[in-house]
């Protein structure tokens, strides 16, 4: 039962840190997305800047 248990905490620890990993790389995406997407905006459509900054 003991290996069992640590095995599983270490699969865990792996896990957590994939999940780190894939959130900062989404945190990286979305920032980009928006940097993007704020060249297609009108420049007098304040309303447009707020939906595409959500």
């Amino acid at each position: 039962g003991a290996i069992f248990e640590e095995n599983a905490a270490r699969d865990d620890e792996v896990f957590q840190l994939a999940i780190s990993d894939l959130s900062l790389n989404d945190d990286i995406l979305q920032s980009e997305k928006i940097t993007h997407s704020i060249k297609f905006i009108e420049p007098n459509n304040p309303f447009q800047a707020v939906q595409e900054g959500k």
